[in-house]
């Protein structure tokens, strides 16, 4: 695709214009050609998504901040990933942090920039392995979270035995919940030992075991910027 940037301005401007009538105009004035060889019908998407979730109260807060310097930076950071979007949920995330960035007062350009960045860090199932671990039982959401991911949140099985294709899906696997831990969105809980008891040591690793992993203020930050834990 060799479009050339006054193109692709023009080709948006005239789309969503009409297509998106309030967010549509502003954004084509700031647009340009930020992405080579952009998905223009992924971009338009993202823009109809974030419509959508700006309400008629926000407009003119949204009005007033689409066209500054912090909020262009940060559009122009989510087209070039909403132009490598895969899945409609994608987009939805980046568009939810999008909404938030522009109608929040809580937090801070350079902190939905960071949480923008965290977010592309991260791919679709890291985002619900995320959440299952701030959805616990009792909530209201819970079952019918589990009954729409269950195949994709279940571990595949791996033993002694089991073949190595089995294995490799195991492992890959468990490096989801291992890249979510390194950038700060999931810790390892680790049992307090009883009084006069040593720590159970992991034998291939040598290091206290751990139980399993939680969720960190900041792994709730994220799903409350995307519009998936507004409570949590």
């Amino acid at each position: 695709m060799s479009t050339k940037r006054t193109d692709i301005a023009t080709i948006l401007g005239k789309g969503l214009v009409g297509a998106i009538p309030f967010v549509g105009p502003l954004a084509a004035e700031i647009v340009g050609a930020i992405i080579p060889n952009q998905r223009i019908d992924r971009l338009e998407s993202l823009l109809q998504l974030l419509e959508s979730k700006i309400s008629e109260e926000d407009q003119e807060k949204v009005k007033e901040r689409i066209t500054s310097q912090e909020s262009v930076d940060l559009m122009e950071d989510g087209f070039i990933q909403a132009s490598r979007a895969l899945s409609e949920e994608r987009k939805d995330y980046i568009a939810s942090l999008l909404k938030n960035s522009l109608t929040s007062d809580e937090l801070e350009h350079i902190e939905h920039k960071r949480l923008l960045t965290i977010l592309g860090e991260m791919n679709d199932l890291e985002v619900l392995i995320l959440k299952s671990h701030a959805i616990y039982r009792g909530m209201e959401e819970h079952n019918e979270f589990w009954e729409k991911h269950e195949d994709a949140l279940t571990a595949p099985i791996a033993h002694l035995g089991s073949a190595q294709e089995e294995i490799d899906r195991h492992t890959l696997f468990q490096t989801h919940r291992i890249h979510l831990a390194n950038i700060g969105l999931l810790r390892q809980k680790f049992k307090k030992p009883k009084r006069g008891e040593s720590p159970e040591f992991d034998e291939k690793t040598g290091m206290i075991k751990a139980q399993g992993y939680e969720i960190t203020p900041l792994g709730r930050l994220l799903l409350r910027s995307i519009d998936q834990g507004r409570e949590l």
